[in-house]
C-alpha cells in the first residue's frame, strides 16, 4: 500500500489497534481528513484484512438513531482520534493482545481511510 523504498514513509499516516479495542487514528490521517467529523461508520474488504473509516455528516444537534446506532462516535483528542469499537472489531475476529500500528491511506473514491492489517509499523517508530 506504501512506497517500501523510502524508510519511515509509512510511519507519518498510521491507525493504531489498541489491545483496548480502539482505533487510534494518528495525526497524519486524522487532522486532513476527521477534524469536522463526529461519528465514522467501519467496513471490512469481504477478501482482504482491510478495515475501512467513513466520516459521517450528521447535520443536526441531535443525531438520530440510525446514525448512532450504525456508527461509532470518534473522540478528538486535539491531534488525534479514537474510536472505541470493541463490537466491530469482535465482530470481524480482529483480537488484538498487543497495541499494533498499520499503514493507513486515504482513498478520495469513495472518500474512506484504509486501514491495512498485513502492514503494521514497529511501534519504536514516530508517528
Amino acid at each position: 500500500m506504501t512506497d517500501q523504498t523510502a524508510p519511515n514513509s509509512s510511519a507519518g499516516k498510521t491507525v493504531t489497534v489498541s489491545q483496548d479495542d480502539e482505533l487510534r487514528l494518528n495525526a497524519g490521517v486524522y487532522q486532513p481528513h476527521f477534524t469536522n467529523t463526529e461519528y465514522v461508520r467501519l467496513g471490512t474488504h469481504p477478501n482482504l484484512d482491510l478495515i475501512f473509516v467513513r466520516p459521517v455528516t450528521v447535520e443536526t444537534e441531535d443525531p438520530s438513531k440510525e446514525v448512532t446506532e450504525f456508527a461509532y462516535k470518534i473522540d478528538d483528542t486535539r491531534y488525534t482520534g479514537e474510536i472505541t469499537c470493541r463490537r466491530f472489531l469482535q465482530q470481524h475476529n480482529y483480537h488484538h493482545t498487543t497495541t499494533t500500528r498499520y499503514v493507513a491511506e486515504w482513498w478520495p473514491d469513495p472518500a474512506v481511510l484504509c486501514i491495512d492489517l498485513t502492514d503494521s509499523v514497529p511501534m519504536t517508530e514516530n508517528p
